[in-house]
C-alpha cells in the first residue's frame, strides 16, 4: 500500500513528514506554517535552516581542517622515513671507510711482525708497501709506521721517511698504555705531513711478551668526510659525524669539527642508542629542524641528518593557501547562494501566509454568506413556497367538481411547489446546517449522513463518542469537521467508486489538550487509480479550514480504498 499525505499544493510519503519532524526541519504534529502563525515566530521557523546551513558549512570546514592535518603529518612521516633512509646511507658509507682502514691494518701488521725495526727503516719496500696499501683507500692521507720511541720511521709518500715524533698525540699515548687494544680513533688533528685537518685511526704493534713496540697509523682527512656528506645534504639540510660522546667532528654545511654536542643528542640517544628522529631547535641558527641518528656499527661514531622543517612544509602551506582560498570561495559562493534562498525562502513564506490569510477569510465569508443564504431559504423563500402551495389549494376547492383538467392542473402545480420546498430545505440544509448551531456536531453528520444515503445510495456507517455530544468542541472546530466530513463525502461518491463508507469521530488525548480525531475509509478504487487534478481543490479547502486550528490531515490510498484521517485540537 503506497501512503501519501498532501501538504500544501505538493504530495509526499506520509514518512516523510515524520522524519523531517524528528529531525527538527517540520514543526511538530502537524503545526505546519499558516497563516495563524505570528510574524515573531518566524525566526524560529527559518532556524532549523539557519541550523542546517551553519552545520553544513561546519563540517565542510571540520573535513578541511582533517584533511589538512592528516596531509601535514602524511608529509612528517614521508620526512622520516627519507630522513631514517639517509642516515642509514651515511652509516654505511663511514662504516665501509673504517672497515676498509681496519684490515689495511691488519694486512700491514702482519707483513712488517717479523722485521725488527732497524731492517723498517732501512727497506724501501716497507715503503712500496704501505703506498701500496693507500692505493686502495681513497680517503686516506698518510699510512706511516712509528717505533715504541714515538718516532716515524716509514710512511707511504716516499722513502726515506721524514722522521719525526708524535708521542705528544693522543693516539701513540692511548696506544702506549693499552698495547692490546685493537684500533684507537684519536681527536681531529693537523698532520705533520700534508697539513690537513684530520683523524687518526691506529693499531698498536706489541712484542712477543705483550708490550708495547710501536704503531701504525692511517690519517683521514675530515675534508673528505665533508665532500661525502655534502653531497649527501640538500643546501637547507644538515648532516654530521660525530663522537660517542655528541661532539662534533664533521658538520655540513657549517663549520667543520667543534666540541659542543647538539642539544638533542644526550636525551635522544639516551633514549635510544642506536639510531632514532627527534625535533631540534639548532644553536647556531635557532632554525627548527626534524633530525635522524644512527650509530655508526662497531665503531664510536655517530651520523645524523637533519632537514629544515619550515621549507620542508613551505610546499605544504602553499597547497593549503590554495586549497583554502578556492574552499574559502566556494564557501562565499555557497553562502550567498543560502543567503538568497533563504531571502527567496522569506518571501515565500510571507506570501503564502498572505495568501492563506486570504483563504481563510474567503472561507469564513462564505460560510457567513452560506448562513445567510440559508436563513433567507428557510425563513422567506421557503415561506413564499408553502403559501403559494396553501393559496393553489384554496383555489382548487373552489374549482367545480366537472372541472377535473383544472383541478388536475391545480393539483400538480401545488406538489411541484411542495417538492421545490423540499428540495429548498435539503439545499438549505447544505449551505447551513441548522442542526450544527442548535444540537451540536454528532446530530448534524446523523442528518447530513442519512440525507446523502438517500441522495446518494451509498451506505455510510457513522461512529461518534457520546462525550462529544456532551462537551461540544469550539463552534469553529465542528464547522471544519462537518465541512471535511461533507466535502469527503462527495468525493467519494464522484471519484472513488464505492459502495461503503465508514466515519469515526472520537476525542483522544488529556482533558487540558484534548485531540478529535476523524477518520472516513472508502472501498473504492483509490487516489492512485484517479486523476488527482479533480481532487486537490477538495483536499486544500480542508486543509485551509484545518489550517487555523493547527490540524493535520493524513491520506493513505491503496488498492482497498482511502483512508482520510483527520487531527485536530477539540
Amino acid at each position: 500500500m503506497s501512503i501519501l499525505r498532501r501538504s500544501g499544493d505538493r504530495w509526499a510519503l506520509a514518512g516523510l513528514p515524520a522524519l523531517l519532524r524528528r529531525l527538527g526541519l517540520m514543526a511538530p504534529a502537524g503545526k505546519a506554517l499558516s497563516g495563524s502563525v505570528r510574524s515573531h515566530s518566524r525566526p524560529l521557523e527559518l532556524l532549523p535552516y539557519g541550523l542546517l546551513l551553519f552545520l553544513s558549512v561546519a563540517a565542510i570546514i571540520l573535513v578541511f581542517i582533517i584533511g589538512v592535518g592528516e596531509s601535514r603529518d602524511r608529509m612528517i612521516t614521508e620526512s622520516t622515513v627519507q630522513l631514517r633512509q639517509k642516515t642509514a646511507l651515511l652509516e654505511a658509507y663511514v662504516s665501509k671507510i673504517l672497515e676498509a682502514n681496519e684490515m689495511v691494518l691488519r694486512n700491514i701488521s702482519s707483513e712488517i711482525d717479523p722485521m725488527p725495526w732497524s731492517d723498517i727503516v732501512a727497506s724501501p719496500k716497507v715503503a712500496s708497501l704501505l703506498a701500496d696499501q693507500k692505493q686502495f683507500l681513497k680517503h686516506s692521507g698518510v699510512i706511516a709506521l712509528v717505533n715504541r720511541e714515538g718516532s716515524l720511521v716509514a710512511y707511504s709518500e716516499g722513502f726515506p721517511a721524514k722522521s719525526f715524533s708524535v708521542t705528544d698525540r693522543d693516539y701513540y699515548r692511548y696506544l702506549h698504555d693499552n698495547p692490546l687494544s685493537e684500533t684507537f680513533i684519536g681527536e681531529p688533528l693537523i698532520g705533520r705531513v700534508h697539513g690537513k685537518l684530520s683523524l687518526t685511526m691506529s693499531k698498536a704493534l706489541h712484542r712477543q711478551d705483550g708490550l708495547f713496540d710501536g704503531l701504525i697509523l692511517i690519517t683521514m682527512p675530515l675534508e673528505y668526510f665533508s665532500n661525502l656528506f655534502n653531497g649527501a645534504a640538500s643546501p637547507s639540510d644538515v648532516a654530521q659525524l660525530l663522537r660517542n660522546d655528541g661532539r662534533v667532528i664533521v658538520n655540513v654545511p657549517f663549520a667543520q669539527g667543534g666540541n659542543q654536542a647538539p642539544l638533542w643528542f644526550a636525551s635522544a640517544v639516551g633514549a635510544n642508542p642506536a639510531a632514532g628522529v627527534v625535533n631540534s631547535v639548532s644553536a647556531s641558527d635557532q632554525t627548527n629542524r626534524l633530525v635522524a641518528y644512527r650509530k655508526v656499527e662497531a665503531f664510536p661514531f655517530y651520523v645524523s641528518y637533519a632537514i629544515d622543517e619550515g621549507k620542508l612544509l613551505n610546499g605544504w602551506w602553499q597547497s593549503v593557501f590554495v586549497y583554502g582560498a578556492v574552499l574559502a570561495t566556494a564557501l562565499a559562493a555557497f553562502m550567498a547562494t543560502a543567503w538568497m534562498a533563504r531571502r527567496n525562502s522569506i518571501a515565500l513564506l510571507h506570501s503564502n501566509e498572505s495568501l492563506r490569510e486570504v483563504s481563510e477569510r474567503v472561507l469564513v465569508s462564505q460560510d457567513e454568506e452560506r448562513r445567510s443564504i440559508a436563513r433567507d431559504l428557510h425563513d422567506s423563500t421557503g415561506q413564499h413556497l408553502i403559501g403559494a402551495a396553501m393559496e393553489l389549494d384554496s383555489a382548487r376547492s373552489r374549482v367545480s367538481e366537472t372541472d377535473d383538467d383544472t383541478s388536475r392542473a391545480l393539483h400538480r402545480a401545488a406538489a411541484l411547489i411542495m417538492q421545490s420546498n423540499e428540495e429548498l430545505r435539503t439545499l438549505s440544509y447544505l449551505l447551513h446546517p441548522p442542526m450544527l448551531d442548535e444540537s451540536g456536531l454528532p446530530n448534524a453528520l446523523e442528518l447530513l449522513v442519512v440525507g446523502f444515503e438517500e441522495r446518494s445510495g451509498l451506505e455510510i456507517e457513522l461512529r461518534v463518542a457520546p462525550e462529544i455530544g456532551t462537551k461540544r468542541p469550539p463552534a469553529g472546530v465542528e464547522l471544519a469537521i462537518f465541512r471535511i466530513v461533507q466535502e469527503a463525502l462527495t468525493n467519494i461518491y464522484r471519484h472513488a467508486r464505492a459502495r461503503h463508507a465508514t466515519i469515526r469521530l472520537v476525542r483522544q488525548g488529556s482533558d487540558a489538550y484534548p485531540m478529535l480525531s476523524l477518520t472516513v475509509k472508502d472501498d473504492g478504487i483509490g487516489i492512485e487509480r484517479r486523476n488527482r487534478n479533480t481532487i486537490g481543490v477538495g483536499l486544500s479547502g480542508m486543509e485551509a479550514r484545518l489550517r487555523p486550528f493547527n490540524g493535520l490531515l493524513d491520506i493513505s490510498t491503496g488498492k482497498k480504498g482511502t483512508t482520510l484521517s483527520v487531527r485536530v485540537r477539540g
